[in-house]
């Protein structure tokens, strides 16, 4: 399994969000979040911006799932977004108990 955290304009969420749910993700998670790129100029107190979303897959879904989130948030400008893919070892539905991939 892997999670994809994926930092991305906020009018782009939607977007994203129905690019991969069509792929078979099941659940998402998002948040609104603040920061800085590293080439952004140092503004002190001052943040962009962006939302994260964030969901849990089975690895054939992978790259499918990449390729969806950049066709969509990608507008060819600065800024665009970021996504980090980490291994996730295993999960747990709480109320059903199920393990692994079953739980997702």
């Amino acid at each position: 399994m892997k999670k994809i955290e994926a930092i991305i304009q906020p009018e782009s969420r939607d977007l994203v969000v129905a690019a991969i749910k069509k792929i078979g993700v099941g659940g998402v998670t998002i948040h609104s979040v603040q920061g800085q790129g590293a080439e952004d100029p140092p503004l002190v107190g001052q943040y962009l911006s962006k939302e994260m979303i964030i969901c849990v897959v089975d690895d054939p879904k992978l790259d499918d799932i990449l390729k969806a989130i950049a066709n969509v948030a990608c507008t060819g400008t600065k800024g665009d977004g970021k996504v980090f893919v980490t291994t996730i070892d295993d999960a747990l539905d709480i109320c059903t108990k199920k393990r692994g991939t079953t739980s997702i």
